[in-house]
């Protein structure tokens, strides 16, 4: 039988490094294989065996890849980042087999996106779609007629999509937009808004300004009405000086994707998107990093919405409130986002 695998990659850095990042992968008559990638964010290389004389070697480039085995056969591949240099994906080899894959994870971090109940469809970006199963993360309102808005990898490949808040009803969404190459999503609720989020404007973002994250992380295990952390902007680029993203020390978790990054006067200054793994990071640098997590600035969320043809309201700073009333305030907007493969 033809054995056939593919992975791709992430590295921690913006462009080439030396950091090997684990890969696990099975294919969907259940072949395993085990390997690396090594490179960067946008290109580099990976290598993968089944220990039983198969190997294979090949590329990927911005989001996509080819691999080519020692028994001839290829497979081409699709993946999606669950933060930096952490990810999964899926593909179809040649003779129509379907592969399920991940980057950068512990074996148990990979269990879930490595489940298939049959072959793959040729590329999946979130976990639902990937593994067949349902996954969350968080959005927010940013019209009354009831647009959402949250991270593109929370709902890309989603066959379903419910929003809710806390104590409400799941409803029914759909979505309109999207942007993967910035990480963002508009979403059409099958409702209107009880209130909407502010984007700030005016006042520029500096380092140092305090800001609350609102959202709800780990779905099943954490609190089930939100949960709420403090930090400070600590940087106005992301890795390798990319000026779309704001760096936080505002702790969050896998299930925040999407969610508020707001200021102490209650509008939004950045979405949630993605954190430095402690794992990776302490491999190449032989220290653990604390709390360097990312945001999508607010410049960034405009032009998005812009380009839906979506107006939304802007906040210029009023009175400076409490975290726990920033909180308050951001329950009244903020969604759990249920996705659905």
């Amino acid at each position: 039988m033809w054995k056939r695998l593919v992975a791709i990659g992430c590295c921690l850095f913006a462009s080439g490094c030396n950091v090997p990042l684990d890969v696990r992968a099975v294919t969907s008559d259940g072949e395993s294989f085990t390997g690396t990638v090594m490179g960067g964010t946008n290109q580099g290389s990976m290598n993968l065996t089944n220990g039983n004389g198969t190997d294979c070697v090949g590329q990927y480039s911005s989001g996509a890849g080819i691999l080519t085995c020692s028994n001839g056969e290829r497979a081409q591949i699709q993946y999606a980042m669950v933060r930096l240099a952490v990810g999964y994906g899926s593909g179809v080899t040649t003779n129509g087999r379907g592969l399920r894959f991940t980057f950068g994870m512990s074996p148990d971090e990979s269990a879930p996106y490595l489940r298939s109940s049959g072959p793959a469809s040729g590329g999946g970006s979130n976990p639902a779609a990937v593994a067949g199963k349902s996954s969350s993360g968080t959005g927010f309102f940013i019209t009354r007629q009831g647009h959402v808005l949250t991270n593109a990898h929370v709902v890309n490949g989603c066959k379903t999509i419910t929003v809710q808040q806390p104590g409400g009803p799941a409803i029914s969404a759909t979505a309109v937009a999207m942007d993967k190459q910035n990480d963002l999503a508009l979403l059409q609720a099958g409702a209107a808004a009880p209130t909407t989020a502010p984007l700030r404007g005016g006042r520029s973002v500096r380092p140092g300004e305090a800001i609350v994250v609102y959202g709800f992380p780990l779905s099943g295990i954490m609190s089930s009405g939100g949960v709420l952390t403090t930090g400070v902007v600590n940087a106005l680029s992301g890795t390798g000086d990319d000026s779309r993203f704001l760096q936080i020390s505002a702790p969050v978790q896998p299930g925040n994707s999407g969610g508020p990054v707001l200021d102490i006067a209650g509008t939004v200054v950045g979405v949630t998107s993605k954190s430095i793994s402690t794992n990776n990071a302490a491999q190449a640098f032989g220290a653990t990093p604390q709390n360097v997590n990312y945001a999508i600035k607010t410049e960034v969320v405009r032009t998005f919405l812009s380009t839906a043809g979506v107006a939304t309201d802007s906040g210029t700073g009023g009175r400076e409130m409490s975290a726990a009333d920033v909180g308050e305030r951001a329950r009244t907007f903020t969604v759990h986002i249920e996705c659905k493969g």
